[in-house]
């Protein structure tokens, strides 16, 4: 057998393993979709609104030049169903009209507080106080060019037990918190993470924090996108949910027991991005402690939405991002690759990591390659190019059906025209779209192996 023959097979048993590990997510994701979406069905709401005893919780919002969304964002978390939380805004240092947004909304005023920064989380400018509501404030402090150190020095302020982290772009349906923490409320001993998932906004009609109009527009690349979150959140963290091996609870929404989060050491801004690597690091914590009955999971409601790049340039600058951090934390935790001691995580969703999410970059680029090479030079036959072409969009087209089918089902969120494109974009994806996260891939890796740890800013634009 030749090498590209060898190759080719490497390629092609690659590619089976994969399209088995999303079948299997898929099934396994449909029936926790189904045993949570019964629960919330039976779940007594009104109850949880009404008793003294539902656990209060600490919204924390960092913005960093958010003058497109902020407003929309603080006012969709004003108007959550859940009877007691605060809400903290860490404006970053903005350099637009964030900060000034936030005061002709909240009618701010400057007070003195007792402060004591424990993670070093950067100097602080100023506290805030609404006149309007009581359980909101506003932290100004000088930018680190990072995430993480804004939701470190909100934690320093934080005073409930639990807190929700979220971007400053995500619009909040108004019983996101109240699903959540009435997962919360009845194992808060053992839930330490919980989040759910989110969609994109692009394209829907959005006023005073309240989205009138979801619209999903049909430019191919926010479309691509759509599928592509989709995939993620009903294809694969929903069963790993169901395992206890959640690797990541996205830092768009994510619940979190703020002990948990002070005993880890809080949020690190070495990192290009916080959620992903503090995920890891909650488990490895909890692990090493013998706390090994804990649970970090995710649900399968939506509780928002938020906005996806709008260009090409600017997706390959966010997924360049998120494949340094992925590379950056998966570098940090290879200890847990594995390793029996952490269970499904160290055995199922950190292999998926490595293998699909880091090394699988080289393996879509040296599949192709090779075969074409091969088949031109008379190696390969064409037909055995044809098939292998065949089997790659069977098996990114399947990935992406299977998790469609249920959110449609759950939801209705789509027309029958709007799923019929979808389904028609999933047989395209390799042609064009794959191979833009392919480069941004390439770039994160080539940046991370160059060092680079910024935390590039997303340019907004409201459709």
């Amino acid at each position: 057998m030749t090498v590209f023959a060898i190759f080719f097979w490497v390629c092609l048993t690659y590619y089976l393993i994969l399209l088995f590990y999303y079948l299997v997510f898929g099934i396994v994701g449909f029936f926790e979709s189904n045993k949570r979406n019964h629960e919330s069905r039976e779940e007594n709401y009104e109850a949880i609104m009404s008793s003294s005893f539902t656990l209060p919780v600490s919204i924390i919002i960092p913005a960093h030049n958010e003058e497109l969304w902020v407003r929309d964002t603080v006012l969709s978390v004003l108007r959550l169903d859940y009877p007691q939380f605060e809400l903290i805004v860490v404006d970053d240092e903005s350099t637009d009209r964030t900060l000034d947004i936030l005061k002709e909304l909240l009618d701010l005023q400057y007070v003195n507080n007792v402060y004591s920064d424990q993670f070093n989380s950067g100097k602080i400018l100023g506290f805030l106080k609404s006149r309007k509501y009581p359980h909101v404030s506003v932290l100004s402090k000088k930018s680190g060019q990072k995430k993480a150190g804004a939701l470190n020095a909100a934690l320093n302020l934080a005073k409930y037990k639990y807190v929700c982290v979220m971007d400053c772009d995500t619009i909040l349906e108004r019983d996101a918190l109240l699903k959540v923490m009435a997962h919360v409320q009845k194992d808060p001993e053992h839930v330490v993470g919980i989040g759910s998932f989110f969609g994109l906004a692009n394209g829907f009609r959005i006023e005073n924090g309240v989205v009138l109009e979801k619209r999903f527009i049909a430019v191919p690349l926010i479309a691509y996108q759509n599928l592509e979150y989709i995939r993620s959140f009903i294809g694969n963290r929903i069963g790993w949910s169901r395992q206890n091996a959640m690797p990541i609870i996205s830092g768009g929404f994510g619940v979190w027991r703020r002990d948990i989060v002070l005993a880890a050491g809080a949020f690190d801004p070495w990192y290009s991005s916080e959620d992903l690597e503090f995920t890891f690091r909650a488990h490895d914590y909890l692990i090493r402690n013998g706390k090994r009955d804990y649970r970090i999971t995710m649900l399968p409601h939506y509780v928002g939405w938020t906005e996806g790049p709008h260009t090409i340039s600017q997706l390959i600058k966010q997924r360049n991002r998120w494949q340094r951090v992925t590379n950056e934390a998966v570098w940090r935790y290879r200890h847990m690759l594995f390793n029996p001691k952490y269970g499904r995580l160290g055995c199922v969703s950190l292999p998926y990591f490595v293998f699909y999410e880091v090394l699988g970059v080289f393996f879509e680029i040296g599949s192709v390659l090779v075969t074409v090479f091969g088949c031109l030079i008379g190696m390969i036959a064409w037909r055995m190019l044809l098939n292998f072409l065949m089997m790659m969009l069977l098996c990114q087209s399947l990935t992406s059906l299977i998790p469609l089918f249920i959110l449609n089902r759950d939801y209705r969120l789509l027309k029958v025209r709007e799923v019929a494109y979808f389904v028609i974009l999933s047989f395209f994806e390799f042609f064009w779209y794959r191979w833009i996260i392919v480069w941004a891939k390439v770039e994160g890796f080539i940046q991370f192996f160059c060092g680079k740890r910024t935390m590039d800013s997303i340019q907004r634009h409201r459709t």
